[in-house]
């Protein structure tokens, strides 16, 4: 997934909010909006990050040892 599809698919959603959260009985990231819910592998959650990092619509943080990320729309 990239940044493009994410934003993509909140506006088809009608989303303000997502978030990328690792989750350590899951094992993995899991993307967030609305309803939906995406696991993503490590390699794909990595390069999300990487291409969010200078977002502005981006907010970075560290949760449990993990980069998680909270990306909000207008």
């Amino acid at each position: 997934m990239t940044k493009n599809e994410l934003f993509n698919l909140m506006t088809i959603h009608h989303v303000k909010v997502a978030t990328l959260k690792f989750y350590d009985m899951a094992d993995r990231y899991i993307l967030t909006f609305g309803e939906q819910h995406f696991d993503l592998s490590d390699q794909i959650a990595q390069k999300l990050i990487s291409e969010l990092t200078t977002d502005e619509h981006a907010t970075i943080a560290t949760e449990h040892n993990h980069v998680a990320v909270t990306i909000q729309t207008k």
